[in-house]
């Protein structure tokens, strides 16, 4: 089951991320990277939990029982900003279902016509199977390694 994340689910939501970013990212990204996205999970919890409830940012989980496998969040509505899934879930359709699910609720909430992300190397051709495209180079930005990249929704 995908739904929306509440404060209750933040904690073990973010604890997922950092647990995939530093088996599967990290591995790309300098020392710098690494802690960029850590401080930003570890310091910005509470302005995580703000963005989520004023908006700017949203974020959903694949739920198993009460176990979160897989996140997904955006931020300004049309750009996601995270999406990682657990390991033992890899290749089963999770991120798919939650992309889709994503869309649907920015699309009953909203006039959007395209997603973008700063994708990991990682995660590019995840993204190319969903539908996106490069739009530039890959780039750094604080140590984070990322490639810009688009799906226009039809």
């Amino acid at each position: 089951m995908i739904k929306e994340i509440d404060s209750r689910d933040l904690e073990q939501a973010l604890d997922l991320v950092n647990n995939v970013f530093r088996e599967f990212v990290a591995v790309d990204y300098s020392e710098q990277g690494k802690n960029t996205f850590e401080n930003y999970l570890k310091n910005k919890y509470e302005e995580v939990a703000a963005d989520l409830i004023s908006g700017h940012k949203k974020m959903w989980a694949y739920f198993q029982n009460d176990d979160i496998l897989g996140v997904i969040a955006t931020r300004d509505i049309s750009h996601i900003s995270l999406m990682f899934v657990d390991k033992q879930h890899h290749r089963k359709g999770i991120a798919k279902q939650m992309f889709h699910f994503m869309v649907d609720e920015l699309k009953n909430n909203g006039d959007i016509t395209q997603i973008t992300v700063n994708s990991s190397p990682y995660a590019e051709e995840v993204y190319e199977h969903l539908g996106f495209v490069r739009t530039g180079e890959r780039q750094e930005k604080d140590g984070i390694i990322f490639t810009p990249m688009m799906n226009v929704l039809s």
